[in-house]
């Protein structure tokens, strides 16, 4: 690890998930750092954890967080978890966001995490498709951006008829976002001929 309070997103993800991992949680990095493994780097000062556990395992899972030195109130962590899906913590400084199942998506994104090894160390990390579905419920301008370059990247090794199923399927065949999709695998997915 870098120096003390210097850490990476990568270091930190790394050990979060280490930490995670040994006691047992199911988890996988996401955001930047799990579009980086996409094939589509990108730079990120915070580190995104998705936690796939019940509610009765989540303020384990925060304990082990806060073991780490994660800055963040259990009690706090828990009800935003319950309101919002997700909670933050602060690790020298880094934001951690954490999300936890609150769609049924959530569930899916769970079923296709995707195992991946570098530099001799093993992980968890989002499916490319579930990144891009998430992406689409954010829907910030970034998000927008990270979507484009996604389907340009991964071409036809993005299923993107999957992706529209679940985006329609949550938002509506006439929603922005479900537009938004047809739009981008139209100008950056592959094409024949």
């Amino acid at each position: 690890m870098s120096e003390v309070g210097r850490r990476t997103a990568a270091e930190a993800a790394r050990a979060i998930a280490d930490a995670l991992s040994a006691a047992g949680y199911d988890y996988a990095i996401g955001g930047a750092l799990a579009l980086g493994v996409a094939g589509v780097p990108r730079g990120t000062k915070d580190v995104d954890i998705n936690l796939f556990v019940g509610k009765d395992e989540l303020g384990g899972a925060i304990d082990v967080l806060a073991a780490l030195g994660i800055e963040l109130s259990p009690e706090h962590a828990l009800a935003r978890a319950e309101r919002d899906g997700m909670f933050v913590g602060v690790w020298d400084g880094m934001r951690v966001d954490v999300f936890v199942p609150s769609i049924p998506f959530s569930h899916e994104a769970g079923e296709t995490v995707r195992v991946i090894t570098i530099d001799g160390w093993t992980g968890r990390f989002l499916a490319p498709e579930a990144i891009a579905l998430f992406k689409l419920l954010f829907f910030r301008l970034k998000d927008r951006g990270d979507l484009e370059r996604l389907v340009a990247v991964r071409g036809a090794d993005l299923d993107h008829a999957y992706v529209r199923r679940w985006i329609v399927e949550m938002m509506g065949e006439d929603d922005e976002r479900s537009r938004a999709w047809d739009d981008i695998v139209a100008r950056f997915g592959p094409h024949d001929g």
